[in-house]
């Protein structure tokens, strides 16, 4: 995804955080550490970023975990390996390439058989670009590569054509939790999204029902384990 509403920030972090953290040693002496100024204790983790876009996850991932958590300022430094899968070659400047580990020049279904394996997998604003079912196949192929994946998609259908003459931008699906279901939620939250419908309102001569803040689902699931009853 080349762009995206921000409104979703807050919970991927905090799911992003959650991840990682469950990594972290926080014994009684790394946490009296953390309250005189030191850094976190830095795990490696791995991050798969799947339409990493113009790289919005790539910088808050090493904003929030790398620099304020872990005061790691220098990639030399960095624990957190990122991966980005992002096809659209407008996409990619020197900018990503000093953030990502690695950039995979490739649509999902080009590359997800030779994927390695990740701590995390992010599906940022992704899913909705796919039909319904190839969105299903894409989950269930990244479960090969992972435990956790944290989605975000607008709430039901939300039209959109292609973006910036990138046809992979029209959106082809619509995701409510119900179809979920399938998959073992760990957490979910829908959140409101006001920014692009203000900008919308700011603008003259919009209607009047392009200004109704857009709904987001943030998901972060697993596979679900089946078990004999």
């Amino acid at each position: 995804m080349s762009s995206s509403l921000p409104g979703n920030i807050p919970v991927v972090l905090e799911y992003i955080a959650k991840n990682i953290f469950s990594k972290l040693d926080l014994s009684e002496k790394a946490l009296s550490g953390i309250l005189e100024g030191q850094p976190l204790p830095a795990p490696a983790f791995r991050i798969l970023d799947v339409g990493a876009g113009y790289g919005k996850w790539g910088f808050l991932i090493r904003d929030t975990f790398e620099v304020m958590s872990f005061q790691r300022f220098r990639k030399e430094e960095w624990k957190i390996h990122l991966t980005a899968v992002e096809p659209f070659g407008r996409c990619i400047t020197p900018l990503q390439e000093a953030i990502y580990n690695t950039i995979i020049r490739n649509d999902l279904f080009g590359c997800i058989d030779d994927l390695g394996r990740y701590d995390l997998v992010l599906l940022g604003d992704v899913i909705e670009h796919f039909e319904k079912e190839d969105g299903f196949r894409a989950l269930d192929k990244l479960f090969e590569h992972t435990g956790d994946i944290i989605l975000s998609t607008p709430l039901g259908f939300m039209p959109q054509e292609a973006w910036a003459g990138n046809e992979r931008e029209i959106h082809r699906s619509g995701w409510t939790p119900d179809d979920l279901e399938r998959y073992h939620i760990v957490e979910q939250r829908v959140v409101e999204d006001h920014l692009f419908r203000n900008i919308l309102e700011w603008l003259p001569g919009t209607a009047a029902e392009h200004h109704e803040p857009v709904h987001l689902l943030i998901a972060w699931i697993r596979k679900k384990e089946h078990t004999d009853d």
